[in-house]
């Protein structure tokens, strides 16, 4: 099951070991969204595994400060800011029904793939 569940660490710290194969921690490039993923991952690491989401990429340089700003070093999936995805939300459309081959699709794909069992 994929639970989408609401920005912050209160959900993260009543969630008791074992509940969760694993965590997906998302973040933007910006000071909020870090320091709000540094302590949700820092929770997190003592209950499941963890995987760090870049969301709304536009350079490398987002990447590295994500990365440094959580102080992360383990596994790190980056999804690209794409215009199509927002287009798609205001034409009340999936990004991937409305562009199948838009890089944030392809990137959310390839997580959803790594995430099924085998």
């Amino acid at each position: 099951m994929v639970a989408d569940l609401e920005a912050g660490v209160g959900t993260v710290l009543r969630l008791q070991p074992g509940f969760a194969d694993v965590v997906l921690v998302v973040a933007q490039p910006t000071a909020k969204a870090i320091e709000v993923a540094r302590r949700a991952i820092q929770i997190a690491t003592s209950r499941a595994q963890v995987v760090l989401i870049a969301n709304r990429v536009t350079a490398d340089a987002d990447v590295e400060l994500i990365r440094t700003g959580t102080g992360w070093e383990g596994e790190l999936v980056v999804v690209p800011d794409d215009p199509v995805v927002a287009r798609a939300d205001e034409d009340g459309m999936a990004p991937m029904d409305a562009a199948p081959d838009a890089a944030a699709v392809l990137a959310l794909q390839a997580l959803a793939g790594r995430l099924l069992p085998a």
